[in-house]
């Protein structure tokens, strides 16, 4: 059975599972214990009660040193808040790259709490968003093909299955801003793309839900499955590869931000 197959049976049966056995960081972390003790399952309070614990060093029996130095870490994490969240489990936090971007809240959203339908619009917008931003710097044909696969003109995106896993229930007023992350480089062969999604909640810096999308390449004239043409290959390939860079820098980022905590607690 092919990769591919393993993880479709994998996102039907268990989402959880299927990120830990094909996460290309699945192994347990041996980052300081501000780390989530594995970053394949994160999790989703882990910057938030980052946050916590840097401002419960701060007492007023801390060398003033060592406070400037806490001020100074806070600052730090407050300006690269997503890219520690989300960056580190490989997804691109630049604005190109974003699905939805500080997207308000608005009241009729919301039962109590947004609405779990909402998600999935969320979700939605961000896939469309995500492929066309791909087009953003093609030629003008190119660009008109990438935005051709959200409609059934030719060769196109149907959405095959999605799995939501909510974390905890928004409210107003607040944004929300999307990210998408390929979940495996795609080839010449590729029929289904699979994408793993973070709806991310600006005002608690959490992650409110997690999507598990699978998309098949279809050609509407033909009736049938297809594959990407060379050149979108081409290109979600760079977009993997610069997911993986992603992972590395805000690991290590990461990394140091929690040993300078250590250091300021004593720890080191």
């Amino acid at each position: 059975m092919s990769r591919a197959s393993l993880l479709r049976i994998c996102a039907q049966r268990n989402f959880i599972a299927c990120r830990r056995q094909y996460s290309s960081s699945s192994a347990p972390s041996d980052l300081a214990t501000t780390l989530p003790a594995s970053i394949d399952y994160p999790n989703p309070r882990w910057f938030s009660d980052l946050q916590s614990r840097i401002k419960r060093s701060m007492t007023p029996d801390l060398s003033k040193t060592k406070f400037e130095e806490a001020e100074k870490l806070l600052k730090h994490t407050e300006k690269h808040w997503l890219g520690l969240l989300a960056g580190r489990e490989g997804f691109i936090t630049d604005y190109d790259y974003r699905g939805l971007d500080r997207q308000p809240i608005f009241w009729g959203d919301m039962a109590r709490h947004v609405n779990n339908v909402m998600y999935n619009r969320y979700a939605e917008s961000a896939r469309v968003n995500f492929f066309r931003n791909h087009g953003r710097d093609a030629t003008k044909e190119r660009g008109q093909l990438w935005d051709d696969l959200l409609t059934p003109r030719g060769l196109g995106l149907i959405l095959k299955s999605i799995k939501t896993e909510f974390k905890f229930p928004m409210t107003f007023p607040d944004n929300v801003t999307v990210l998408n992350r390929l979940v495996e480089a795609p080839t010449t062969e590729t029929h289904d793309l699979m994408l793993e999604v973070w709806i991310i909640s600006e005002k608690h810096r959490r992650i409110a839900a997690r999507c598990l999308e699978e998309v098949t390449v279809y050609d509407y004239q033909a009736g049938k499955k297809a594959t990407l043409a060379p050149f979108m290959v081409e290109k979600l390939n760079k977009t993997w590869d610069l997911q993986e860079k992603s992972r590395a820098r805000f690991n290590e980022e990461a990394k140091r931000v929690a040993e300078t905590l250590d250091m300021i607690n004593g720890s080191m």
